[in-house]
């Protein structure tokens, strides 16, 4: 009877926010007991008024940890007792961003959606990856088009300007694509397995990420600031013989330096909604970060005075914005979460799971500078062809990585459904997720390659007015074409393995295929290349090998017995 009960009472319903928590908490009588998060804080029962606190009670996944109390005293309960919390629990409805959760006899034997409810919910498969992923799209293009808007009101100043600001941004870049980003993507898979699972504390796992966020954004700082000069020195500007670019730059990587615990903490906050399901609220943030950024930046550029460092404070305040209101929203929906008490109340603990979570996003952290120092060489070499060809190789790199963000956002989807039906050990959704996201993938390849094919006459147009950058271009095109498909499924199939948790092998992946591309357009460019064009050719046939390998060791990766979900993709 206990277990039939316990199965009723937590299917498909939110988690509760801490104002509801509070008014459980107040209520006092002696006819019946107050449970869960309230009763637990004090480590006894508190009376209620008879009934009033399951009312107030919300179940949810979240919470399975809390309600051990709950089901040792109602299992010595009456009947009539059970029954009437059941039936209030299966008639509970929640909605929450446009997703409604519910509970009832109907909808006990339907398909589930491992990333937005449990056990009968309303959305299928299909509605979950494109709850997850269209979000997800829209927060990931914001910030580049943020980028763009930013460069052309620094563009507005001078030359000097908006040359030192991008070399600034650039070594942001790299460390954001090598510590922070791997963070991203640890914390989605901890907090989607956390989420579905009664084993695991979802309030602790996402402390300890935000904690572990604010640390390394702290040390972030301290290091872009001290070391400023140098990392600007390292980017070939001499103070020497360029100080006022010099000077310029590192003045905006200094400020920029100070919005690296909010960058971090927002991609860390990023991290526990995707895990959770949810990214429509990473893209409100976002959205309406970028949005304050691009009225604010002119206001302090023109309006006071402040240059190119004008741009650089409108961003770091913007950040500091969107983290804290993601944080504010984790605080008010994940009860029992706090920031610091896992470091005060146990610094053992808190540094083994630390420990581990570092452990993985260092395995990431090799992967992302695997792939960082392929394109970095490609740049690289495409000097060689003369600056209006390698401005062709960077219109068209940036090209390629433009139309792969809806894939970017795809494997989100898959890393987060994947990692919440793993851990229920649901074989079909695993299989089913796989499936749809390595086809929608595809799909999505196809069609952006045949856009971008039909564009052709005029895309690139968009970029340059110069007959020699339009001609490597229009030479370049087909090779940004054609690996469309192949590159979307790749960036889906990256997501498989983070949902697997199998980021070892992902970070394996990235390094052979590194190998093989860059030895590719070292032997293409130093014994095949014939002219300036055959220089482009052997980078880009290096990058069409960078993703396929990419595809197909993952696709390897999916047959082997070792790998974490194989079990679940066995036909029984």
């Amino acid at each position: 009877m206990s277990g039939v009960f316990r199965a009723s009472v937590t299917g498909g319903v939110l988690p509760h926010s801490r104002s509801s928590g509070r008014a459980c908490c107040s209520s006092s009588s002696s006819s019946s007991y107050t449970t869960g998060a309230c009763a637990s804080s004090r480590g006894e029962a508190q009376p209620t008024s008879s009934g009033t606190s399951f009312e107030r009670r919300r179940y949810s996944l979240l919470e399975r940890e809390r309600s051990k109390l709950l089901w040792s005293r109602l299992d010595s309960g009456t009947g009539s007792r059970r029954q009437s919390v059941v039936r209030r629990a299966r008639n509970k409805v929640k909605s929450q961003d446009g997703v409604i959760v519910t509970r009832k006899k109907n909808q006990q034997n339907s398909k589930s959606s491992p990333g937005l409810i449990e056990d009968g919910g309303a959305l299928s498969i299909n509605d979950s990856i494109a709850t997850i992923a269209l979000p997800a799209f829209f927060a990931l293009a914001a910030d580049p088009i943020a980028s763009l808007v930013d460069s052309a009101w620094i563009g507005r100043i001078d030359a000097i300007s908006l040359t030192a600001s991008g070399l600034a941004i650039a070594v942001l870049n790299i460390v954001v694509k090598l510590f922070n980003s791997p963070l991203l993507s640890v914390t989605t898979s901890v907090i989607a397995k956390a989420y579905v699972s009664p084993k695991r504390d979802l309030s602790r796992a996402a402390s300890i990420a935000i904690e572990l966020g604010l640390l390394g954004g702290a040390a972030q700082t301290i290091l872009l600031f001290v070391g400023a000069p140098f990392l600007i020195h390292l980017m070939g500007v001499d103070s020497a013989q360029d100080p006022v670019l010099y000077h310029t730059a590192v003045s905006f990587l200094r400020i920029r330096a100070l919005g690296t615990p909010a960058n971090v903490l927002l991609l860390t906050t990023q991290g526990i909604f995707r895990g959770l399901g949810d990214t429509k609220r990473p893209f409100y943030a976002t959205l309406g970060g970028n949005v304050l950024n691009v009225g604010l930046a002119p206001l302090l550029i023109f309006s006071f005075g402040q240059g190119a460092d004008g741009a650089a404070w409108a961003t770091v305040l913007c950040e500091y914005i969107s983290a804290l209101y993601l944080l504010y929203i984790v605080y008010e929906n994940i009860p029992g979460f706090s920031v610091g008490s896992n470091i005060l109340e146990s610094k053992e603990r808190f540094a083994g799971t630390a420990k581990q979570l570092l452990g993985t996003s260092s395995v990431l952290a090799f992967r992302s500078l695997c792939i960082v120092g392929t394109y970095a060489i490609a740049s690289g070499w495409s000097l060689a062809a003369g600056e209006e060809l390698s401005a062709a190789h960077q219109v068209c790199h940036q090209l390629w990585l433009g139309s792969t963000l809806l894939a970017d956002a795809l494997a989100v989807a898959a890393q987060t459904l994947l990692a919440q039906a793993i851990t229920k050990e649901d074989a079909d959704s695993v299989k089913e997720i796989i499936a749809k996201t390595c086809g929608v993938g595809l799909i999505l390849g196809t069609v952006t390659a045949l856009l971008i094919q039909l564009s052709n006459g005029v895309l690139p147009g968009l970029f340059s007015d110069d007959e020699s950058v339009l001609a490597g271009i229009n030479y370049l095109l087909p090779y940004v074409v054609w690996t469309q498909p192949i590159t979307a499924v790749a960036f889906v199939l990256d997501g498989v393995l983070y949902g697997g948790s199998d980021f070892s092998f992902a970070a394996k992946v990235m390094f052979s295929s590194a190998v093989v591309a860059t030895g590719a357009m070292t032997l293409g460019i130093n014994f095949v290349a014939e002219s300036d064009f055959d220089v482009l050719q052997s980078i880009w046939v290096g990058y069409t090998l960078l993703m396929t390998m990419r595809l197909f060791l993952i696709l390897y990766r999916l047959q082997q017995k070792e790998a974490p979900y194989r079990k679940y993709l066995i036909e029984k």
